[in-house]
């Protein structure tokens, strides 16, 4: 007699080998089971802290904590220090971080689901209005090492086809105001990516950066501008 699948363990190293998130349907696929056998292990390893979620425009992607937090152990303090390594060779200089982001959309896709929207022709049909929202879930998304980055429209202006996010609860906010610069090569990295996604011209631009005694306390401000 076969002993009893252990779905826990089998969606947990599904989730640990898969570090830019599963959806049900996919986490279904990978370990042969059904949607709704994934749906209700998922709700008891999300009550338990091993894993979370985050809503990608119409998808929502579930990641390991433990996994997560390893990938952002190891590799956070590198990328830290490559920004600090750049800010003292171009001080000053925002333009360039931007820069750096715009080569990244040529040349570095984070995820599938990331190419699956250029795949979906009814963006292009999307609202400004509407491609605001998406890019408010998408945002979470593509900051990888912020598990539990939090961001809200903080104003749109339709008028300018114009929105302003407001960015908080993020790790790279917790140092000072350098890391603002890691936040320059996004803008740059969502400018030309998806300009050639939407095939409008994007700008994104930092509006102001805060950084307080208290965590809670720091935000960042970021506008993208249709046109």
């Amino acid at each position: 007699m076969s002993s009893e699948r252990d779905f826990d363990k089998e969606i947990l190293d599904c989730l640990s080998v898969n570090s830019f998130g599963l959806t049900i349907s996919d986490i279904a696929k990978k370990i042969t089971t059904t949607r709704n056998t994934v749906y209700r292990y998922l709700g008891k390893l999300e009550g338990q802290g091993q894993v979370f979620q985050k809503k990608v425009g119409r998808y929502v992607l579930y990641f390991s904590k433990e996994k997560r937090m390893e990938f952002l152990d190891t590799l956070l303090p590198i990328y830290k220090s490559f920004i600090t390594g750049l800010m003292k060779e171009f001080p000053n200089k925002e333009e360039v971080f931007k820069k750096i982001g715009r080569g990244l959309a040529d040349n570095f896709t984070l995820s599938s689901v990331i190419e699956g929207y250029e795949q979906i022709d009814s963006i292009k049909e999307m609202s400004n209005k509407q491609l605001f929202e998406l890019l408010k879930n998408l945002l979470p998304f593509v900051n990888l090492f912020d598990n539990n980055i939090q961001i809200s429209i903080s104003n749109i202006n339709e008028e300018k086809n114009k929105v302003t996010y407001l960015i908080k609860n993020s790790t790279l906010l917790e140092n000072g105001n350098i890391y603002s610069y890691h936040f320059n090569i996004l803008a740059g990295f969502l400018e030309e990516k998806l300009s050639k996604i939407l095939g409008k011209t994007l700008k994104c631009e930092i509006l102001e950066a805060e950084i307080f005694d208290k965590k809670e306390n720091n935000y960042i401000k970021l506008s993208v501008e249709i046109s």
